[in-house]
């Protein structure tokens, strides 16, 4: 026991000051500050900024361009009529603003297409970021239930330290009385030193666990957090229907989203077969003025426009290939989309088996651990008053920490599986 109190002085001496956290702490912590939901977030934003009619290409483009000159020369002119113009310091200014209007009339109905498109790749992004929450809470509700799990099976060793230093005291008492042999003593050492290299194992696991579920949180700091000593599981969740789980589970949103992307590409792609009607406008404002020369001054303004017609005559086979290609990765998403749902019905039967066989070893543990409680009582009370021996006292006492560690490792892997199927069903983020 001494040994164990050694190897946790520092969490103890630490307990006061450690923060104390609950799951929903935690799963509030990685929505806030984990870095792949804020790094889906911002995807998402990016996604939704995008999604506009202007990005599209229905929205005419008006640009003002303008210009200023002005020049100061050395001029000499020898007119037809027989004068001469001589300006050593001859002045010449131009101003030019233009205001010019581009505006795509017809493209095959490219723009529309595009729309759609921008509009899905929203709807995309969100269930990324969806998908990314769903994923993280997940991870951290398991992690939070390993954290727990590894503080219990601390637990159990403390248990296995004491039974095995309280053998060892009656084992000693009974060698030096003459009432028992020292290899009886001998081995309860031995026990308890094993129960100690023991204990070694599991601190490291805690703290790894402890820091994995930082990481989670977004921690940039080594942090202990005081944890709560058990969690809620549930044991009584139902199976829904296979139609369902599709219409739930985000991965088949996600492949449903990209394959109707893909069919937008591929209409896109054919729209480059179809001519192509431009407007290009703007009005104009001219002004010169000379010092020298024939014309002293010159002004002009007024608005200029043109229609543009492009017809793609050959284009070395490119679009025939983008169109295909095209219609390739429709195919290929739709395909991936079909494996996707068969997958997910294997993949959602598999964790309802491990969920039904986690409840049954977990209501099977609870009663094997009042049987072996009773057990290692009758058996420390025999050997105590010396009918029961080392050996039988020894056996009561593992099967005891055996079946602790069982019932904890069974509450464990009963949260976790429950985690699993409540993820598959978009179940653990409402």
């Amino acid at each position: 026991m001494k040994y164990l109190l050694l190897i946790l002085l520092p969490l103890t001496l630490n307990a006061s000051a450690q923060e104390r956290l609950t799951l929903q702490e935690a799963i509030a912590r990685t929505l806030s500050h984990n870095f792949d939901i804020r790094i889906a977030d911002l995807a998402a934003q990016q996604a939704a900024r995008n999604n506009t009619y202007g990005n599209a290409g229905f929205s005419p483009y008006v640009i003002l361009n303008a210009s200023a000159t002005e020049t100061r020369s050395n001029t000499h002119n020898d007119l037809a009529s027989g004068a001469v113009q001589n300006n050593p310091h001859a002045k010449s200014t131009n101003y030019n603003p233009v205001v010019q209007v581009n505006w795509t009339i017809f493209d095959g109905g490219k723009m529309f297409l595009m729309k759609k498109e921008l509009s899905e790749l929203e709807t995309i992004g969100g269930l990324q970021l969806k998908t990314q929450v769903q994923t993280m809470v997940s991870r951290t509700i398991q992690m939070y239930a390993k954290v727990v799990w590894q503080q219990k099976q601390l637990i159990a060793i403390d248990t296995a330290l004491a039974l095995a230093e309280v053998r060892m005291a009656i084992s000693r008492l009974k060698y030096e009385t003459g009432a028992g042999a020292k290899v009886d003593y001998l081995q309860a050492h031995v026990d308890y030193n094993a129960r100690q290299s023991d204990s070694l194992t599991y601190v490291a696991n805690l703290t790894q666990a402890m820091d994995s579920l930082s990481e989670l949180m977004g921690d940039d700091e080594d942090k202990q957090y005081l944890l709560d000593d058990s969690i809620e599981t549930n044991t009584s969740l139902t199976p829904i229907d296979r139609s369902r789980l599709k219409e739930l589970n985000l991965s088949m949103s996600l492949l449903k989203h990209n394959s109707e992307v893909s069919q937008l590409n591929e209409k896109i792609a054919k729209t480059y077969f179809l001519p192509n009607l431009s407007f290009n406008g703007g009005y104009t404002y001219n002004r010169t003025t000379n010092s020298t020369g024939f014309s002293v001054f010159s002004q002009s303004y007024g608005p200029t426009g043109s229609l543009n017609l492009s017809v793609p005559v050959f284009e070395g086979g490119n679009l025939r290939r983008q169109a295909k290609v095209a219609s390739l990765q429709t195919m290929r998403d739709k395909l991936m989309y079909d494996r996707q749902s068969t997958f997910l019905g294997k993949q959602y039967k598999t964790a309802w088996q491990n969920y039904s066989v986690a409840v049954a070893a977990y209501n099977l543990e609870n009663e094997s651990i009042r049987f072996a409680k009773e057990n290692l009582d009758v058996q420390l009370a025999r050997f105590r008053v010396g009918v029961g021996t080392t050996l039988e006292s020894r056996q009561a006492e593992t099967d005891y920490v055996t079946a602790l560690e069982r019932l904890y490792t069974a509450s464990y892997n009963l949260k976790v599986n429950e985690t699993l199927v409540l993820e598959l069903e978009n179940q653990l983020v409402k």
